[in-house]
């Protein structure tokens, strides 16, 4: 099963190959920091554009992170995406550096989730998935290459009528739509819901600004805090290739898309799973009709 709760399980998973266990007292030490400044690691981009084109490259310094009950630390990670694709590169002699490549029009869905000062960024293709964990206060430099990365790989699908789905939005009215948009100067459709707050006690984690957008490209699913600008804090984000869509299910407070690749699932409230279901299901099976030809009838033989 994937989707934003897949990032989020991503963030605490088990160790890779080129992770190493450490113990906590030990992981207080290795423990990275913000980095005064960027730097483009040499080797990484040179291996990266040889393999994907010269392009956009973030790194993510070695660091430690949660695995189960355990601390794991990871080594120095660079993800590039190129005029080609978009590859992971691990800084790890033993194992291959570069981890795995995935070409434009192979890629079916992004994810990313945030938990603290981790985060994870899941970009799963057609036969390849990457895991890009790095530190939350990465995230403007990974925000740039995602939207990067979805700009390249989806491309415009057919035109929509006007009055299909549900009302059309400005895009300066979405909260993160720069993640969204993709340089798109059209209207998206959508539907949304406010942040629910704790009812009863105030220790109680309360729900996040959630909404749903369906573009000519893809299915995009943004949860954000209230208050925090999604740009520069980040976001839960899930976006689905729209043709890619196989169909839209769940139940309660899930919101399931089925896909080549697997189901990717979305925690959202029941009403905004059930507008989700109910405005944008239609539209996505009238993606997949096809116009019958018509077939011209054979001469008569001698």
């Amino acid at each position: 099963m994937s989707g934003i709760g897949a990032a989020r399980i991503a963030l605490s998973a088990a160790a890779e190959p080129w992770e190493v266990r450490i113990g906590r007292d030990l992981a207080d030490r290795l423990d990275t920091k913000p980095p005064s400044r960027w730097s483009r690691p040499g080797a990484a981009a040179e291996d990266l554009a040889d393999l994907v084109g010269p392009g956009e490259v973030v790194l993510a310094p070695s660091a430690t992170r949660p695995s189960g009950g355990d601390v794991v630390w990871t080594p120095e990670q660079a993800l590039g995406a190129g005029a080609r694709g978009v590859a992971l590169w691990v800084d790890d002699l033993p194992y291959p550096r570069i981890v795995g490549a995935i070409p434009y029009p192979e890629l079916i869905a992004v994810e990313h989730a945030m938990a603290g000062k981790h985060a994870c960024l899941v970009l799963t293709g057609v036969r390849t998935t990457l895991v890009f964990r790095y530190r939350s206060w990465a995230w403007p430099a990974v925000a740039d290459l995602v939207t990067h990365v979805r700009s390249r790989a989806h491309r415009p699908g057919a035109a929509e009528p006007a009055h299909a789905g549900p009302p059309a939005l400005d895009w300066d009215r979405l909260p993160a739509s720069p993640l969204v948009a993709l340089g798109q100067p059209r209207h998206a459709r959508y539907v949304g819901a406010e942040p629910e707050l704790p009812r009863r006690w105030l220790w109680q984690q309360s729900r996040p600004a959630a909404f749903v957008v369906l573009t000519r490209q893809e299915l995009v699913v943004v949860r954000h805090v209230q208050g925090r600008r999604p740009l520069t804090h980040g976001v839960q984000l899930l976006a689905v290739a729209r043709n890619r869509i196989a169909g839209l299910g769940g139940r309660g407070d899930r919101l399931r898309i089925a896909a080549p690749a697997g189901r990717y699932e979305a925690e959202l409230g029941a009403e905004l799973a059930q507008q989700a279901r109910s405005r944008f299901g239609p539209m996505l099976r009238a993606d997949g009709r096809r116009t019958a030809r018509k077939v011209s009838k054979a001469a008569p033989q001698a």
